[in-house]
């Protein structure tokens, strides 16, 4: 008697591990489908110009009527789009006082923008859009979705903050190199000027990343215009709560990298 009491519960247990392997394991398969289905869009895609020059893939959200899902099941798709190129001089050396008006003009002009957009949308009843409050990055917002679609502005997805700080050589160097000397500084917390420090940044990418999910309950197709750091941990906090990268984008200028989750 004690060995058959000892056995149902067991038998029940193995069942349930059984089963919920194979739903991890369907999973991975419709992941993996999904991602080889953009990677096989991806391959034969046109580009966008500007200027005459090839700027960025054409690419879409995963179409579900491409690939047979499970049954009941639902797709939810996040880009995480980094705005388009800033319409701004960025050849030559700059002293600091040049960099630091360069930061300033960064953050305020539009972007050299596509002959037309490279993001198709099929489902546009199903999209929602975010966008950073920072200028480029509302400049391409509208520039791939067009100025009648309604996009939520909130200064919660601007780029990651950082600072020329107050005391820099007399010297004259590329823009590259003291916008990545300012970066290194910010994270190490020296002279930040009143910027929110690498910690804080953080935490309000992860508010971010929750923000762009709990939209996907209402609207399955989400897209965020936005930065590359911010965007990249965005990325990281998106992983973490189960989502999956199936395109990934990289961090140059209008890079978009798309995670799912069923």
């Amino acid at each position: 008697m004690l060995k058959r009491l000892f056995l149902v519960p067991t038998l029940v247990l193995i069942t349930l591990l059984s089963v919920q392997a194979e739903g991890t394991k369907l999973l991975h398969q419709t992941i993996q489908s999904i991602e080889a289905r953009l990677t096989e869009l991806s391959r034969n895609a046109s580009y966008v110009t500007a200027n005459g020059k090839p700027v960025a893939q054409r690419i879409s959200f995963f179409n579900e009527e491409d690939l047979a899902l499970p049954v009941g099941s639902k797709v939810r798709q996040i880009a995480l789009i980094r705005h388009g190129e800033p319409d701004l001089r960025k050849v030559g050396k700059f002293s600091y006082r040049e960099a630091n008006q360069f930061a300033a003009d960064y953050d305020s002009v539009g972007i050299i923008v596509p002959d037309t957009s490279f993001f198709n949308i099929q489902n546009p009843n199903q999209l929602k859009v975010f966008s950073s409050s920072i200028n480029r990055a509302k400049a391409t917002a509208q520039y791939i979705f067009g100025i009648n679609r309604e996009t939520i502005i909130s200064p919660i997805f601007r780029e990651f903050e950082s600072s020329m700080g107050h005391h820099s050589p007399n010297i004259r160097l590329p823009i590259n190199l003291w916008t990545s000397a300012a970066r290194v500084k910010w994270v190490l917390g020296i002279d930040r000027q009143g910027a929110e420090s690498f910690a804080e940044a953080r935490k309000r990418a992860k508010a971010a990343a929750r923000t762009l999910a709990d939209a996907s309950e209402e609207k399955t197709n989400v897209a965020l215009v936005a930065h590359g750091l911010l965007n990249r941990y965005i990325q990281e906090n998106l992983e973490k709560m189960g989502w999956h990268v199936v395109r990934n984008g990289g961090t140059g200028y209008l890079g978009t990298t798309i995670l799912v989750k069923l």
